[in-house]
């Protein structure tokens, strides 16, 4: 009799405490929608990988460190005057995160030089001769600012613009001076990005150089994913 008792009161128990767990799953699960699944399958099938947006239009992976990829960035005059290193800081930091991914870029520095030599990018033909390039990625910055409008006090960054890939043709070769090297357009697609996405970060909590540098550190990270693969969890939005 008192074994059959222990062993009812030892059910009795374990079913309470599996009560109780459910209750808190079922609580958890309420108050944070999917997220508690989300963190299970990335618990069972781990964090899976992101076909970079280049790969899955042209079936290219810069990734194999085989093309030289050339990298260039434009921005209207209204930005410059405001963030007058804006293009070059976009360019050092887009090359960094390529280079850790192992795609042979052609260094920025050199790029910079040719630009300031000649005053303008030229044609994409005549860039690619230059440094061998097989790949050229422009990026086309239309907005860019961090200052929150109507507000001295808050900072929220926001940037917009264009990424566009050329290819250029180098199984031939030029047998003219003016002979322009085919290039054709693989891929073209509009990027937007807010940081922080959720809300202005008060100037108070960090200062205004701090808070450009990590925006143009996210900015970079973001423009980059477009062209190598990255784990779901590195995503950026």
């Amino acid at each position: 009799m008192h074994s059959s008792h222990q062993r009812s009161t030892h059910r009795s128990a374990t079913r309470q405490i599996f009560a109780s767990v459910l209750l808190a799953v079922l609580m958890i699960t309420s108050s944070t929608g999917c997220s508690l699944f989300v963190m299970a399958g990335k618990a069972v099938f781990g964090d899976p990988r992101v076909p970079s947006q280049l790969k899955a239009a042209t079936g290219k992976d810069l990734s194999d460190g085989e093309d030289a990829l050339l990298i260039i960035c434009s921005a209207p005059h209204r930005l410059l005057t405001n963030f007058q290193s804006l293009q070059i800081d976009i360019v050092d930091r887009v090359s960094r995160n390529l280079e850790a991914r192992n795609v042979k870029v052609v260094p920025s520095g050199d790029v910079a030089t040719w630009y300031d030599d000649h005053g303008e990018w030229g044609d994409y033909s005549e860039l690619a001769g230059e440094f061998d390039a097989r790949y050229i990625l422009h990026i086309e910055v239309r907005e860019f600012d961090y200052r929150v409008p109507e507000s001295e006090n808050l900072m929220q960054g926001k940037a917009e613009g264009r990424i566009l890939v050329h290819e250029v043709n180098q199984s031939g070769t030029q047998t003219a001076v003016l002979e322009q090297i085919p290039v054709r357009l693989v891929f073209d697609t509009d990027f937007s990005l807010t940081f922080p996405t959720s809300y202005p970060v008060p100037r108070e909590k960090r200062s205004e150089d701090m808070f450009q540098q990590g925006f143009l550190d996210r900015l970079a990270q973001h423009l980059s994913q477009h062209l190598y693969d990255y784990r779901m969890s590195e995503s950026i939005h």
